[in-house]
């Protein structure tokens, strides 16, 4: 399974800070690829404050498929579902270590393999996704995924968790 983007590429600055729309289309049951927004996060999550090799490197191509995240709502979920998001890693590229607090994050892997490292409660685990593998990091936990030797595309869900 190859990734292809779609065709509406933007620098993760210009598309957050920006007035780019998520998709340029009509209706709301159905979105055409194409016409979705591709951001490039050169690295992603960036945090020069991690542990040494958990900062963030590389590329991670993201499709934004649906949003409701405050920069960038929609306004078409009502379920609490924050985003849904295809997204490819380079090869051995990572996103850096950072912590989820208002909000749980499902990745559901499609191609190549993810490296995850779980923090929580000072207790640090490491998994090896193969393709169709998930992983689920909860409000209070941090997380740092870092793409194998051939990248990695997998779904990203995230849902706002109630106080």
């Amino acid at each position: 399974m190859s990734y292809k983007p779609s065709s509406r590429i933007f620098k993760d600055s210009d598309f957050h800070q920006g007035e780019a729309p998520l998709y340029l289309g009509e209706g709301y049951s159905f979105k055409h690829g194409e016409k979705m927004a591709t951001v490039v996060y050169q690295p992603a999550h960036p945090n020069p404050s991690a542990p040494q090799g958990m900062q963030g490197e590389g590329r991670l191509d993201g499709t934004w498929i649906y949003s409701e995240e405050p920069d960038k709502a929609e306004n078409i979920l009502s379920s609490g579902l924050e985003l849904v998001m295809d997204s490819h890693l380079e090869p051995n590229a990572s996103i850096g270590l950072h912590q989820h607090t208002s909000t749980e994050e499902v990745y559901y892997l499609l191609s190549g393999e993810l490296h995850v490292t779980v923090i929580h409660d000072q207790q640090q685990c490491t998994q090896v996704l193969q393709v169709g593998d998930s992983h689920c990091i909860h409000p209070g936990q941090s997380h740092f995924v870092k793409a194998g030797d051939e990248g990695a595309r997998f779904i990203v869900v995230a849902a706002k968790v109630n106080p």
